[in-house]
């Protein structure tokens, strides 16, 4: 059952962007109900209303309501909902999420401190929080201490770390006989200021102060110093710049749920297989195999094939070569689902190889701007992509675009080869 919400905030949903930020249920009095965050706002908001936890059905339906900001990628999003929440303490953000399950960034007391994650700070001072989304506040401080290197290790030890050969740990700090100058001090005291800075969300002071830092660098013709310090305000931006480097929305668990359902599969693929041919008048004709497997690509399992079949040899006939080569490999898994480019016609090559294997295969049919349409699956039955959840539909996209990127860088190699 579907909650029952007013005409004004049916609207405010429906006009929500298709973007990362935060977005806050409000109440009749505009008193503060709910605040979260979304890698898309559009999307996440929409859920609520399909929703069968009475729970969140109370809370939008007490709703009269909404407002949003947008923020600049999905970790400003993370920050901005942590510094709402704190802030304003809404009811059923309690009520929803009790303290244990919030997260929050410690930092401790050494002489060279360590970032942590807790559940239940000791006190409020020296931690930043709370935070809703542990994947993505992990995800954030993965890419932090990638620019602002920081300790994690637990015990003192006679060399250098692991992590301080990967460049996110200074060494220095985790030894049990360090010889520590005051400069590495300092730039250890600086790494830990700037990542608490960040996740409180004065991202903007920082950037001031690594440019004003920058500029003094320069001027005193440190310039090794001054392009360290340029490579970390450029890397600290990127962060912020892609809104997609969290997905929050929907897990990938999700995703391959709805694509079973989507395409009548008897079970969550784990496996995918996509092919692709790419040949201009059939010379130097390749083939390529990508693997995703749990929804992500797997490019150790990629595959070529250097196409042998005569040049006049139709797409069709390749695909059926490749499909027949790659299943000579008795040594390599099976996969649960197979996407090749096509309709009917490719299909029923596919069929004729993998048919006896029963493993699901389908085509992708693209219209005459080369971009996804429908796939049809083996029963000869059609299925229109604007019809599947958004979700499923880009991950199949996605699949075909890396078949068709890996099949075409593969061609041009062979291509500058013979022009050599």
């Amino acid at each position: 059952m579907q909650p029952v919400i007013t005409t004004r905030l049916k609207k405010q949903i429906k006009s929500l962007p298709s973007k990362p930020g935060i977005y806050i249920f409000k109440d009749g009095q505009n008193k503060d109900l709910y605040i979260g965050k979304a890698a898309n706002l559009k999307s996440r908001v929409n859920s609520y209303l399909k929703t069968e936890d009475s729970r969140i059905r109370r809370m939008v339906e007490s709703a009269q309501t909404l407002k949003h900001l947008v923020a600049s990628s999905d970790i400003e999003a993370l920050i901005l909902e942590s510094q709402y929440i704190k802030a304003r303490k809404p009811m059923f953000n309690i009520m929803l999420r009790d303290d244990k399950q919030y997260f929050y960034v410690g930092f401790s007391k050494d002489k060279f401190p360590r970032i942590f994650l807790t559940h239940q700070p000791t006190s409020k001072k020296g931690y930043i929080g709370p935070f809703t989304d542990g994947n993505a506040l992990k995800t954030t401080l993965r890419y932090l201490r990638g620019i602002f290197p920081y300790c994690t290790c637990t015990q003192k030890h006679n060399n250098y770390c692991l992590n301080y050969h990967i460049g996110k740990c200074p060494g220095f700090c985790c030894l049990k006989n360090p010889e520590i100058t005051s400069k590495g001090r300092s730039e250890y005291k600086k790494s830990a200021n700037a990542v608490k800075s960040v996740l409180s969300g004065k991202k903007l002071s920082l950037i001031k102060k690594l440019e004003k830092e920058m500029i003094s660098q320069a001027k005193a013709d440190k310039f090794e110093e001054a392009i360290k310090t340029r490579t970390k305000l450029e890397r600290l931006q990127r962060i912020f710049e892609n809104a997609r480097l969290i997905n929050e929305f929907k897990s990938l668990e999700d995703v391959l749920n709805s694509l079973k359902n989507s395409i009548g599969l008897d079970r969550v693929p784990q496996r995918i297989e996509a092919y692709d041919i790419s040949n201009i008048q059939g010379q130097n004709a390749t083939g390529s195999m990508i693997v995703f497997e749990n929804g992500r690509p797997n490019k150790n399992e990629y595959r070529k094939f250097k196409i042998r079949t005569v040049w006049q040899a139709s797409d069709t006939d390749m695909l059926k070569e490749v499909l027949f080569r790659r299943f000579n490999h008795p040594e390599w898994p099976l996969p649960d689902l197979i996407i090749i480019d096509g309709g009917k016609g490719q299909l029923s090559v596919a069929a004729s190889i993998t048919g006896k294997l029963e493993i699901a295969t389908v085509a992708l049919t693209k219209n005459a701007g080369h971009k996804g349409e429908k796939i049809t699956i083996s029963n000869n039955k059609s299925i229109n992509l604007s019809e599947m959840p958004e979700e499923t539909r880009n991950l199949i996209l996605a699949i075909d675009a890396e078949a068709h990127r890996f099949a075409i860088s593969y061609y041009r190699k062979l291509h500058r080869n013979i022009l050599r």
